[in-house]
């Protein structure tokens, strides 16, 4: 296998064909980009990033983070760098605090585009990258202001060095994996060393070809270098500033007792990623299935063996850990990647069939979803996300599925030019249609579906603090947790009780304040109230 092989982007003379790859790239960043600005921030996870990353520019703090004014051990620096550099320059927005995360996913999905071009040429490069930038679990994360897309990157920067380390003697390979490696520990902690040390290991186990690579890595005192130099001064820095602060909120609440117990009650049975799996893999996930039939076969290739070591030790690891969430199984994105691309190469009839029937199901459901939830609202059982969707508005998204016929059309002329331009052996009707089809549905997602949810769950908050913005004094959270409420006022929303005086803001469901508090602002089932000056009995 030639490892500097070029990239599909660069392999033609001809212009045709070149252009084509350059328009191909300029169309995967633009599917990155869409819609960022179009959806409100969602809480928790974004609200509490962003408003973190909007108290360092304002402090003008740039090695630590805080949320509310209280210290915030959560996640190292990183990503908090990338979106305060983003919204220094962009302001204060949707766009700007997520373009880090679409850049991330964007590159991501070159460099595993590159990496399955190696391997198997241009019908797997663009595969790959549709792949990594449909599927809706990536798809998701790629718009989310948040680590993990960078995280992403940087896993997938680690997948493809270090099989690249296990393949050659060349040390620079293993330093390359060092780097990315250290990197990830400024993202999102010692999980950048777990998954790659972890895949390692049931190499080493089960595999006698992976001991001698893995020895001649481990031994290079460069790739320990590397990795301590780039991580090691913040954290020295945080344990020196913070001391057992640091130690006890990011390493062992935030890292341990993720693993060994229960964080913020995100549980789940063993079976939570087998339930989790095909919808994170959405579209492709047919695909995968396939790749699972065909197991043993799969396993005497060296690259599929390991893609599916790396999946296999996510998959189990947090299968075992106490806290569970969707997005951790996305820590085997590389290797799904991989998987689902080289059983699309050759998939049969059947697994065309399953996934177009996946396919237009899942796509089907996910625009009547609203409808359905709006004109069935028992079906949701908290009474606060049940007034949120009652008071959202009218979902017209089904008329996406009458069009969608006409869609194919476009696929069927857009196929013509790929066969014009491209190698008879890079065109495959089906496949391509496939990839237009998942492109087509990331954008009505991008466009549709998920600017709706943001309106029906994050609207009333983005109103309150719009209202709020120009009104001096402190509003606090009182009985809820909604960062981005802080994060569109420009002030900080500490979580307590409000003081006399104070304002909070509230859910109105069912009042928990005294009849003589003055409601000030409402916006579905959330209020803005104020305390009275004289008030000094508790409720």
């Amino acid at each position: 296998m030639n490892l500097n092989k070029p990239w599909p982007l660069f392999q033609t003379s001809h212009p045709q064909q070149l252009g084509l790859n350059v328009l191909g790239v300029v169309a995967l960043f633009v599917l990155y980009t869409l819609g960022l600005s179009q959806s409100y921030l969602f809480d928790v996870d974004e609200g509490a990033f962003t408003e973190a990353t909007r108290e360092m520019l304002q402090t003008k703090d740039w090695l630590h983070t805080t949320l509310n004014g209280v210290d915030r051990f959560d996640k190292p620096i990183g990503i908090y760098w990338l979106q305060a550099l983003s919204a220094w320059f962009m302001g204060l927005n949707e766009f700007a605090f997520r373009l880090p995360s679409a850049v991330s996913g964007f590159l991501a999905s070159l460099a595993i585009a590159r990496f399955a071009f190696q391997q198997w040429g241009a019908r797997a490069a663009w595969t790959a990258a549709i792949v990594s930038a449909t599927s809706l679990g990536p798809w998701a994360m790629a718009r989310t202001a948040t680590a993990d897309a960078l995280l992403g990157l940087f896993f997938v920067l680690i997948f493809i060095d270090l099989w690249r380390a296990l393949q050659s003697q060349e040390r620079s390979h293993g330093r390359r994996v060092a780097l990315w490696v250290g990197l990830g520990l400024l993202v999102k902690g010692p999980i950048s060393v777990i998954v790659p040390a972890g895949t390692l290991l049931l190499g080493v186990l089960l595999v006698p070809a992976y001991r001698q690579p893995v020895v001649r890595l481990m031994r290079d005192p460069m790739t320990w270098l590397i990795v301590a130099s780039v991580a090691l001064p913040w954290y020295l820095y945080a344990s020196i500033r913070h001391g057992q602060l640091f130690i006890d909120g990011f390493l062992l609440k935030h890292n341990v007792e993720r693993f060994t117990g229960s964080m913020e009650g995100h549980s789940g049975h063993w079976t939570y990623f087998v339930l989790a799996l095909p919808l994170l893999w959405f579209p492709w996930f047919p695909f995968w299935v396939k790749g699972l039939f065909e197991f043993r076969e799969n396993f005497k290739n060296g690259l599929l063996q390991y893609a599916w070591l790396w999946f296999i030790f996510v998959f189990v690891f947090f299968t075992l850990s106490n806290t569970k969430l969707p997005h951790y199984l996305l820590y085997a994105g590389p290797a799904m990647c991989i998987l689902i691309c080289f059983s699309s190469l050759n998939a049969k009839q059947w697994t065309w069939v399953a996934a177009w029937l996946l396919g237009i199901l899942g796509f089907a459901a996910m625009l009547w979803l609203p409808e359905i939830l709006q004109t069935q609202s028992d079906l949701i059982a908290d009474s606060f996300y049940k007034a949120l969707i009652l008071e959202s508005p009218a979902s017209n998204m089904k008329i996406w599925l009458f069009l969608f016929p006409l869609c194919f059309l476009i696929f069927a002329g857009m196929r013509q030019i790929f066969k014009k331009y491209l190698p008879a052996n890079d065109v495959d009707g089906q496949h391509i249609n496939f990839m237009f089809f998942a492109c087509f549905q990331s954008v009505v997602f991008s466009l549709v579906v998920l600017p709706w949810w943001s309106a029906a769950m994050q609207s009333p908050v983005y109103q309150l603090a719009k209202k709020m913005r120009e009104v001096p004094g402190t509003v606090v959270q009182w009985g809820l947790h909604m960062p981005s409420f802080a994060t569109y006022r420009h002030a900080l929303a500490p979580r307590r009780e409000p003081k006399p005086g104070e304002m909070a803001l509230v859910k109105n469901i069912t009042p928990y304040w005294p009849s003589n508090w003055v409601v000030l602002e409402t916006q579905g089932p959330l209020s803005v109230i104020q305390r009275p000056q004289d008030l000094s009995v508790k409720p």
